[in-house]
C-alpha cells in the first residue's frame, strides 16, 4: 500500500458524472479528463451550475439540506482501479414524516471496479465492511475522505470562484492566534484563513505544541517572544516561487510590526498580516490592484491545494498578458492535479494541444433537456487540428466558428 504522505499516494481523478435536479441542471452526464478540463459556453447555458453542482456532490453529507436529486460520480486512479458513488437524494412530505430533521431521503451506493461494497438503499445501513488490496475497510456513509483511507490521496473539491473570498485574515486584515494556556494545555484559536495561509499558521501550532527536553508546550508558548513567531511564519518556498513567476508581485513577507502579550493565562498574537513587493516598494494588500488581487488569490490557493480544483472565470479583471501567464500557471499545475475552470475567453482554449482538444467541455442550455454539455465532434477536432497545423491559433478558428 502507498506510503502516508500525500506525494506518493496514488492519486484519484474524477473520470465522469451524471447529475440530476439542481437549477438548470435537469439530466446531464458527461466525461472529464486528466489535467486541464475547460468548460465554455454562453452566458444562461448553466456553467456556473455546473461547476457548483460537482462542488456540492464531492463534499455531500447525508446530513445536509438536500440542494439536488441525484448524483453518481466515478473515479479512476493511477493503479487502475475504478470507483463510483451514487447519490440519491429527496424529501419526504409532512404528511410523510412529521418532523423535518426527519424528512430527507438519502440513499448511497458505492462500487469499486464496478462491484458494489456498500448499498443501502433498501434499509438505512450506514455502515459495511469490505476488503481492499488485502485490507479490511469500514465504510460509514459518504465522504470523500474515504479514498485516503483505501490509500489514495483525498479527492475534496475547491471551488475558487470569480468574486474573492471573505476568510483573507492575515492577508487583507491583519490576523489574530490566540493561545489559551490554562489548566497546563495550550488551546489554540485561529482566524479563518485561505488554504496557503492555513499551512504557515499550523506550523506555529506544531512548534509549540511539540514536548522538548528544555519546555513543555504551555511554557514554551508563554515564554515566546513577538520575534519568535515571526521566525516561524514562513510562506512557502513554492508559493513565493510561483507568485514572482506568474504576477506583477515581486516578492511576499510577513509584516515585522506584530505585538504579543499575555492576558489571563492567555497568550494573543496580533497584528499577523502579508505585505508584497511591486515595483520595488513593499505595500499593503489595500494597495494593489484588484487584478493583482484576484491572480495572488488564484495561485497561492492552486499551489498548496490538492485534489479537484474548480475555478470560475478565472480571466476576470485580468490584463491578457498576465491571463496568458495564468492559463501558463494552471496548465503547468494540472500535470498533477485535475482542474475544471468555466470561461468566456477563447484564448484560454490556446493552451491545449491539438491532442487536447477533447478536454473541452461546452455548455449549452436545451429547452427540454435543460443544460447539457457536450465534448468536440471527431470530425470537429479533425477539422480544428488541421486550423491549428496551416493557419494559427485555436483561439481564431474558434471565433470564426460555430462551435459555442
Amino acid at each position: 500500500m502507498p506510503t502516508e504522505t500525500a506525494e506518493e499516494r496514488p492519486r484519484v481523478y474524477l473520470n465522469s458524472v451524471h447529475l440530476k435536479g439542481f437549477k438548470s441542471i435537469e439530466d446531464l452526464t458527461i466525461d472529464l479528463k486528466k489535467g486541464l478540463n475547460i468548460l465554455i459556453g454562453k452566458n444562461g447555458s448553466g456553467k456556473s451550475n455546473f461547476m457548483d453542482f460537482i462542488y456540492q456532490a464531492i463534499r455531500i453529507k447525508s446530513n445536509l439540506k438536500a440542494s439536488y436529486k441525484y448524483s453518481k460520480l466515478e473515479f479512476n486512479a493511477d493503479e487502475q482501479h475504478s470507483f463510483s458513488i451514487e447519490v440519491e437524494r429527496d424529501f419526504f412530505t409532512k404528511s410523510e414524516q412529521e418532523y423535518p430533521s426527519n424528512r430527507l431521503k438519502f440513499s448511497e451506493k458505492f462500487f469499486i471496479d464496478n462491484k458494489k461494497v456498500f448499498d443501502n438503499s433498501q434499509g438505512s445501513t450506514l455502515t459495511k465492511d469490505f476488503e481492499f488490496q488485502n485490507r479490511q475497510i469500514r465504510y460509514t456513509n459518504i465522504s470523500m475522505g474515504l479514498f485516503y483511507i483505501l490509500g489514495y490521496q483525498n479527492i475534496y473539491s475547491y471551488y475558487l470562484k470569480y468574486s474573492l473570498p471573505d476568510n483573507l485574515a492575515c492577508v487583507d486584515i491583519p490576523g489574530t492566534i490566540k493561545a489559551n494556556t490554562g489548566d497546563g494545555f495550550v488551546f489554540w484559536s485561529f482566524p479563518r484563513v485561505l488554504n496557503f495561509m492555513e499551512e504557515i499558521l499550523s506550523k506555529v501550532e506544531i512548534f509549540f505544541d511539540e514536548y522538548t527536553e528544555d519546555a513543555e508546550p504551555k511554557n514554551k508558548i508563554e515564554n515566546a517572544s513577538s520575534s519568535d513567531i515571526l521566525g516561524l511564519l514562513k510562506i512557502q518556498d513554492k508559493t513565493i516561487n510561483n507568485i514572482k513567476l506568474y504576477t506583477n508581485i515581486e516578492d511576499l513577507r510577513f509584516n515585522g510590526n506584530i505585538n504579543l502579550y499575555r492576558e489571563d493565562k492567555s497568550v494573543i498574537i496580533e497584528n499577523i498580516k502579508i505585505d508584497f513587493k511591486v515595483n520595488g516598494n513593499w505595500l499593503p494588500w489595500s494597495q494593489l490592484s484588484d487584478g493583482t488581487k484576484r491572480l495572488f488569490y488564484i495561485i497561492s490557493e492552486i499551489t498548496v491545494t490538492d485534489g479537484l480544483i474548480l475555478i470560475e472565470e478565472p480571466e476576470l479583471g485580468i490584463h491578457p498578458h498576465q491571463f496568458n501567464l495564468l492559463m501558463d500557471f494552471l496548465k503547468e499545475q494540472s500535470e498533477e492535479k485535475q482542474i475544471i475552470i468555466s470561461t468566456h475567453s477563447p484564448k484560454a482554449l490556446d493552451h491545449l494541444s491539438p491532442e487536447e482538444l477533447d478536454h473541452i467541455l461546452i455548455a449549452y442550455y436545451d429547452l427540454e433537456k435543460g443544460t447539457q454539455i457536450r465534448h468536440l465532434s471527431d470530425k470537429e477536432i479533425s477539422k480544428a487540428q488541421k486550423y491549428m497545423k496551416e493557419v494559427g491559433f485555436f483561439s481564431d478558428y474558434w471565433m470564426l466558428s460555430d462551435l459555442e
